[in-house]
C-alpha cells in the first residue's frame, strides 16, 4: 500500500493535538483541475453505479447509504488482515493505545498535509515545533501509532474523493492490511506470499461478483517494501534468499491480479503508479503490467504541472491532480493528502460519470477514451480531462 507522501521521510514527535484548523483551505480543485471537471445529471432511474474501493478499509458511518448491500441487506465487505486470514470488517481492528487517540492523530496528519504542501499553517507550525522536542521515547509510540493510523484512515480518503458529486453511486469494500510496527508484524514468509496472492485473488472476485464498475487500487505491493520488511525482522536470512522471497511475493500477486482483470472485461482498474520519484520499473510494483482495462495513473499539482515524487514511465498513461485533494479522515476531519493514492480515485470518479451518461462502456472503452481525450502539459505528461471524456463516453452512448 502507498502511504501518505509524508510517510517516506517520517519524523517524529508526541502524539497530541496540533493546533485548529486551517484558515483559507484551498479550493476543491484549483481553478485548473475546475475547468477540466464536469457535474453529471442527477439520475433516478436504472440501478446504482458501483464502485470497488480496494484499500485498507472505510469508515462506513460516513458514507450513509452509499455502501452497496447483499441481497440479505448485509454491506458488502470482504477484509483480511495482516496475516492474510479472512475479517470480513470495513476496517482494520486497533488496539486501544491506537484508536483513543483519534482526533489527535488525525490532527498530525492535517498538519503533516499542511507541511507536506507548503501551507504555513498554526497546527503545521505547532507539528514543527513538537518535532524539535521529542525524544526517543515519544518517537517509538509516535511511530507505531501514526504509522499504523495513517494506514488506517487511507480507504476513507480514497473513497470520498471516488465517490466526490456522483449521484446513484455506491461502493464495494475490499479491505486489506499489512504489517506494522518494528520489527515488523508479521515476518514476511512464503507461506504469507502464497496468503496474499490467494486474498488478492478472492478479492478482485467478489468486486467483479457484485458488480463493482470500476476498481480504485491505490496501492503496488512493491518489491522494496517486502525487502524492507525482511531486512528489519529477518537480518540473519542471506539476502538472496531475502531477495527472492520478495520477487516471488510480487510475482505471485502480479499473476493474480493480470488474470482476474483479465477475465473481466467490464471493469475498469485503476492503479496508483507510486511516490518514490523514480520508475515504474525500478520501482516494480505488483501492478506493473498492461491490459486494455487497467490504468497506471500518475499524480501532477493542483496547476498540472509534473510533480517531483511521483512514480513515471511508459507504463503510466494518465496524469492527474495528487496535490492537496480533499478528502475525509474517519470520524469526518477533513485532510488535504497527496500522493498518487489521491490522483488515483480523480480518475476512477471521471470513469464513474462517464458510467452515468454511457453504462454500455467496457473496462477497455473506458480507459480508450480516458487517454484519447487527455491534452499534455508542457512536460509531456497526459493529463485527464473530465469533461471530454464524459462528453465522448456521452457521443459514443448515442452512436450506439
Amino acid at each position: 500500500m502507498f502511504m501518505p507522501k509524508w510517510m517516506l521521510a517520517l519524523v517524529a514527535l508526541p502524539v497530541v493535538a496540533v493546533g485548529a484548523s486551517n484558515a483559507g483551505e484551498p479550493a476543491a480543485q484549483g481553478d485548473f483541475w475546475a475547468a477540466r471537471d464536469v457535474q453529471v445529471p442527477a439520475s433516478s432511474n436504472g440501478e446504482k453505479l458501483r464502485i470497488g474501493i480496494w484499500d485498507s478499509g472505510v469508515d462506513t458511518t460516513l458514507f450513509e447509504g452509499r455502501v452497496a448491500r447483499s441481497e440479505s441487506a448485509q454491506d458488502l465487505v470482504r477484509g483480511y488482515d495482516a496475516f492474510k486470514l479472512r475479517q470480513d470488517t470495513p476496517m482494520a481492528k486497533l488496539p486501544a493505545s491506537v484508536s483513543t487517540w483519534q482526533d489527535d492523530l488525525n490532527r498530525v496528519l492535517q498538519a503533516f498535509d499542511d507541511i507536506d504542501g507548503n501551507v504555513d499553517s498554526p497546527r503545521a507550525r505547532a507539528l514543527q515545533e513538537r518535532l524539535k522536542q521529542q525524544t526517543p521515547e515519544e518517537k517509538a509510540l509516535f511511530d507505531d501509532a501514526v504509522g499504523r493510523w495513517s494506514g488506517y484512515v487511507h480507504g476513507t480518503a480514497v473513497a470520498d474523493i471516488a465517490l466526490a458529486g456522483l449521484d446513484r453511486t455506491e461502493i464495494v469494500i475490499a479491505r486489506m492490511e499489512w504489517w506494522h510496527g518494528s520489527p515488523p508484524v508479521p515476518c514476511w514468509s512464503r507461506e504469507l506470499a502464497d496468503r496474499e496472492a490467494a486474498s488478492i485473488r478472492d478479492q478482485l472476485a467478489f468486486l467483479v461478483e457484485h458488480k463493482a464498475r470500476v476498481v480504485n487500487m491505490s496501492w503496488g505491493r512493491a518489491e522494496a517494501a517486502y525487502l524492507g520488511n525482511l531486512e528489519r525482522c529477518a537480518a540473519d536470512t542471506p539476502i538472496e534468499e531475502r531477495r527472492a522471497l520478495a520477487r516471488y511475493t510480487v510475482e505471485a500477486i502480479r499473476t493474480a491480479l493480470r488474470e482476474g482483470m483479465a477475465a473481466a472485461p467490464a471493469v475498469l482498474f485503476v492503479g496508483a503508479s507510486g511516490n518514490a520519484g523514480t520508475s515504474v520499473e525500478e520501482a516494480n510494483p505488483a501492478t506493473r503490467f498492461a491490459l486494455p482495462n487497467f490504468l497506471l495513473i500518475g499524480a501532477v499539482d493542483r496547476k498540472g504541472n509534473k510533480t517531483d515524487w511521483t512514480n513515471t514511465g511508459p507504463e503510466v498513461t494518465l496524469y492527474a491532480n495528487g496535490d492537496r485533494v480533499p478528502a475525509r479522515l474517519p470520524g469526518g476531519a477533513l485532510s488535504y493528502p497527496s500522493g498518487t493514492s489521491m490522483a488515483t480515485p480523480v480518475v476512477v470518479n471521471a470513469a464513474a460519470k462517464m458510467l452515468a451518461v454511457n453504462p454500455n462502456l467496457s473496462g477497455a472503452q473506458m480507459r480508450a477514451l480516458l487517454e484519447q481525450t487527455a491534452d499534455r502539459n508542457a512536460t509531456g505528461q497526459p493529463l485527464l480531462h473530465t469533461k471530454r471524456a464524459v462528453e465522448a463516453a456521452r457521443t459514443s452512448n448515442a452512436s450506439q
